[in-house]
């Protein structure tokens, strides 16, 4: 037991370690490891705060994803809504044309029938008066006036039929 004895010496020293031990502990371990567990919970908050803002990122990039294909597909709507409603419209203007163009050709007709009766008409009453000069030029050294009066009134009622 030469080596190791026990004696006061050896006991102030265990004392004094002890003790030493203690005030390390109180004054400077203790802030020591309260400054970990400080930093150690700042860390741990600041990557929870991080990791709660990159879930908010990628929902708020998901809705931003939702909502721009909405507005995609309600715009694909609206053009082809737009593209119907062009062809409507050009389909009423052909129709609308085509309609205005058979009124067009059915007055044309019209009036070109009323235009040829009204020179048929006029050629009759041309040739009227062409047969009666005719007739008097004719009747005039021949036959007396009741005589021409009756031929000209006969020649009128067969004009007339």
């Amino acid at each position: 037991m030469d080596m190791f004895e026990i004696n006061l010496t050896s006991v102030i020293q265990l004392m004094s370690f002890l003790l030493l031990l203690y005030i390390l502990k109180v004054f400077l371990y203790d802030k020591y490891f309260e400054t970990l567990d400080a930093r150690k919970k700042k860390i741990e908050d600041e990557i929870n705060a991080a990791e709660k803002l990159r879930k908010d990122a990628e929902k708020i990039k998901e809705e931003a994803t939702k909502e721009l294909h909405e507005i995609r597909e309600k715009a694909e709507e609206i053009i082809k809504k737009a593209k119907e409603e062009a062809k409507k419209i050009i389909e009423d203007a052909k129709t609308k044309a085509d309609d205005e163009a058979d009124k067009i050709l059915i007055s044309a007709r019209e009036q070109i029938e009323r235009e040829r009766i009204e020179m048929i008409k006029e050629v009759e009453e041309k040739a009227g008066e062409l047969a009666i000069a005719l007739a008097f030029k004719i009747l005039k050294g021949t036959l007396d006036e009741k005589a021409k009066r009756e031929y000209l009134l006969k020649i009128l009622k067969g004009y007339k039929k």
